[in-house]
Parts: C-alpha cells; structure tokens; sequence
C-alpha cells in the first residue's frame, strides 16, 4: 500500500507447521493455573514467507512465517496477551522483498476465536485507528475503501475469504502505504542518519490515510481503480506530515517523488482493476494474474523503489574501482588528474525526472616515498535532477551553501567558504568539484599548488562520501559505511575508495 524498493503480493493458503515463541515456557514464568493456548495465523500482503512476527509486548519475543505465509505459536503466562508487528519476508508470488509493515492491535490472544488470527493491511488500518483513539471510524473508512462487507478484521482473510474486487482493493492499499513508507525511511538527516524508523514512517503513512479515508473514498465506485486526486492529496499530505515531524528546516524533502509514487500506483491499480472487474473470487484473480505474466510484471516493475544502482569515480566504474588497490592501482595522467574529483551515479526504476539532494565529499592523498600530501573538500548540500532514464541532467550548489576544505598544507590547514550564487558542478552526466574549485581563486590556487607537486609516479587514493537524502544506494553494491568530517562537516555516508598512479 502506502517505497528503502518494490513489492507484489501473491496469495495461496497451506497449513503451517508449529514454531514455538513468545516466552521460554519455563515452569518459573508459568502460574499454576495458567493453561497454553495453540494459535494459528497468517501473515498477508499477499502472503509473506520467511516474515518477521515481534510479539509488541512480550520483551519483543519473534518468530518467523512459513513458506506459505503461516505461523504458529503457543501463549504462555509471560505472552498471552500483544500486539503483532510483521515486517520483512518475501513474497510467494513474486520473490520481491516485503518493505512495509503489518499490524496487529493488542488483544487477548489464548481467547481468539478458533485460535486463528490473520494479520493483513485491514489489521493495520485497525490498530492504527486504535492507537489514535479513532476506533469508531473504521467502518466508515471500511466504506470508503469498498469494503463494507466485513465483520470481523482479525478473522478475515482477503487472499481466501474475499472476492476479486475485496483482494485488489486490500493490495492496491498496501502497496500504497508501503511506498509512502519506503520514501519516508530514504530521508536523511544532515548528519546522515535517517531521519525516520520504519515504525515511525509507517506511522505518518496510516495516520495521513487514516484522515484522508475518514472522510473520501480513495477508489471509484465499485471499481479498483484509484481515484488519482485522491492519491496525489494522500502523498502530499504525507510529505506535509513528515515535514511536521522533523521541525528541522536543514532536512530537505524532495517533493518529486510523489509523481513517482502516483504514477506507479496508479499504473498498478489499473492492471489488478481490469482483471477484478470480471469477478469471481480472490483465487480467480490470482489465477488470471499467473496467466498474464505481461500483466504481472507491469505490477512488479511499477512497485520497485528507485535506487542508486550505479556508481562512477574518474570515470572507471564501481567494478574496476573497488578492485584497484595500493599494489594494483589504475593509471591516470595530470591531464585527467581532476577526474579523481568527479563522481557520476544512476537511479534505477525511474519513470519520471526526479530530484535529490546529496551531500558530497571528497579526500584526496598523494604519496610517493615519504612524501605524503592530502587535499580534503566537503559539500552539503547538491541539488541533482535526474531524467526519466535516472541519468543526472543537472547538478548545483545553491547560493549561500557553506563549503569546507581542509589539508595537510600549511598555507591552507582549514578553511571553509560561502558559495556567492548558484553554482553549476556538472558534465556529460558526472558532479565534478573542480568546477567548485576553478570557481574560487583561493581554493584554486591550493588545489593547483597541491596537484603541481605531486611527483610522477604518485599513488592517489580517492575515497568520495556519497549521501544522497531521498533515495537510497542499492546495498547490493556492499558499500562500507564510513563517518567523514572535513573542517565544521560531519556526515555518515556511503564511501568509495579508489587507487591511482599517475603518469
């Protein structure tokens, strides 16, 4: 429902084999009257495999779903009364990760009707309205979904219990959320940490639904196709909410995602809506949905995250610069030596221009023998604009942005300077700081005295801190953390460190 990357969901029932958790069933934590009591549940999205279920309110004791989405546990006199969070996990149908959050509201679990419990987005919206002391507003957002059929949430399962049109509407709201949720989690703050949890992302996202569904429906009547006003108002309001959140006027938020974020909701509720509009039960739809892999992966494309998914330094890429090395390092002559200032990265799973803004910083060292210099630059704040394609199209240092330098040179040691209007840094597609050096005549002069020094045959080592602040860089691409401060700046960043010898 309402992101980090991506998320589909696909639905089939199996019966689970029993895990045990939530307390040690030790007698010296059991009363003597004290009676366990076997509990069954399900995890659905659609259904989760390998999830993570964290009992709230017993000393987070967990367990995980099965390969179908099912769980078991047993109460005990420690644990028989929590709230569920389930995060994580895969989805069966699609093998995409699960990066939302689900939601059980506290409850007395060994009287549970059947010992069954289902936790699914429904859950979620109940919990969240509970929290909020809103409780008695879940029928009329019930209503406001499409979904006035229901009576009891925590015993109705969507992906076996529903129809075509209930399972749509339930996934479309999830993905909804999940999205909301994964672009609020990619928000850094100036120091580099995130500036929410995922609990507290998915917090923001269900209280915005909440208010905007207490009073609209987000779908067309009798349909599963969103209304697109509706949606717009939700991810602005969201944004709106975050910036409440924060109260910190250093943290950016860049806005463009939400045309992101709507044009992939909306591209995924009109592939589910024309399957649904032909009726019949969940099951059919899923049925249709496997028939149609066109169908399918339209849905699944449309739901992963963009992501830094590309990495450049002096033009070699992310392959060859983490294979170079103080015995194996890469030629460069002075003629390109400014290219060790020079970074490019690409957004994957862009459909529209976008923005971001990155905090930069570069360290620099030129040894040969016992000579041994560094020149060090950090940049806070650069403003970047990506096409649709996710290639970088514009770069600038806006005016005012204070700039810190610091080096092993005497004539220089530290110092830091304010950019007196805009500043333009970027070229085919790479954010070089060279056009912030040339651009002040000190830095330019220490930059060029720190460069006409360095004897041929130095070994530069490069290492550029890359912290982007609305979208994330693709793990996958094992990027050590690193903490860097260079004169008043100081940020954790992604880092990449590359070794040359120049010619």
């Amino acid at each position: 429902m309402l992101t980090k990357i991506s998320k589909i969901h696909v639905f089939t029932i199996a019966i689970s084999s029993f895990l045990t958790a939530c307390g040690d069933g030790s007698d010296n934590t059991e009363s003597s009257n004290f009676t366990p009591t076997p509990i069954n549940g399900t995890a659905v999205d659609f259904y989760l495999k390998n999830a993570d279920i964290k009992f709230d309110d017993c000393e987070n004791k967990s367990i995980k779903t099965d390969a179908k989405g099912n769980f078991s546990f047993t109460t005990t006199a420690a644990c028989n009364e929590s709230a569920l969070t389930i995060t994580g996990g895969i989805d069966i149908g699609t093998n995409l990760p699960f990066t939302g959050t689900l939601k059980f509201k506290k409850m007395d679990l060994k009287n549970l009707k059947n010992g069954t419990l289902v936790v699914s987005p429904l859950t979620s919206l109940e919990y969240y309205l509970e929290k909020a002391g809103q409780s008695g507003k879940l029928d009329k957002i019930l209503t406001n979904l499409g979904l006035s059929n229901i009576n009891n949430i925590s015993q109705f399962d969507p992906a076996k219990d529903g129809d075509a049109h209930t399972m749509a509407v339930v996934f479309i709201f999830q993905q909804l959320a999940t999205q909301i949720e994964d672009r609020l989690q990619t928000i850094n703050k100036s120091d580099g940490s995130t500036a929410f949890t995922q609990e507290q992302a998915a917090q923001i996202t269900f209280d915005t639904l909440i208010s905007q569904l207490s009073t609209q429906p987000l779908f067309a009547t009798n349909s599963a196709k969103i209304d697109s006003a509706v949606l717009k108002n939700i991810i602005n309001k969201a944004i709106d909410n975050a910036k409440a959140k924060m109260n910190d006027s250093n943290i950016i938020i860049d806005t463009t995602f939400t045309d992101q974020i709507s044009s992939n909701i909306i591209a995924v509720s009109t592939a589910i809506a024309n399957i649904a509009q032909n009726g019949g039960t969940s099951a059919n739809l899923l049925s249709e949905l496997q028939k149609n892999p066109d169908v399918l992966e339209t849905i699944t494309e449309n739901l992963k995250s963009p992501i830094y998914n590309d990495l450049f330094l002096a033009n070699y890429d992310i392959a060859a610069i983490k294979a170079s090395s103080a015995t194996n390092p890469l030629n460069i002559n002075f003629a390109n030596l400014n290219n060790t200032l020079a970074v490019q990265f690409k957004l994957a799973n862009t459909k529209s221009e976008l923005n971001d803004t990155v905090a930069l910083a570069f360290k620099l060292e030129g040894s040969k023998g016992s000579y041994r210099e560094n020149l060090n630059v950090s940049i806070n704040n650069i403003q970047v604009k990506f096409n649709n394609q996710g290639s970088i199209i514009s770069a600038k240092i806006p005016k005012n942005t204070i700039i810190n330098i610091s080096s092993s040179f005497k004539n220089i040691q530290q110092f830091q300077f304010s950019v007196p209007q805009d500043l333009v840094i970027n070229s085919n597609g790479n954010i070089s700081v060279n056009y912030l050096i040339q651009s002040h005549g000190a830095l330019k002069d220490y930059y060029n005295n720190y460069i006409n020094k360095l004897p041929t045959g130095s070994l530069i080592q490069v290492t550029a801190y890359i912290l982007p602040s609305t979208y994330t860089i693709n793990p996958q691409l094992n990027l050590p953390q690193e903490t860097v401060t260079i004169g008043t700046s100081t940020f954790k960043s992604s880092a990449l460190t590359g070794y040359f010898k120049l010619n």
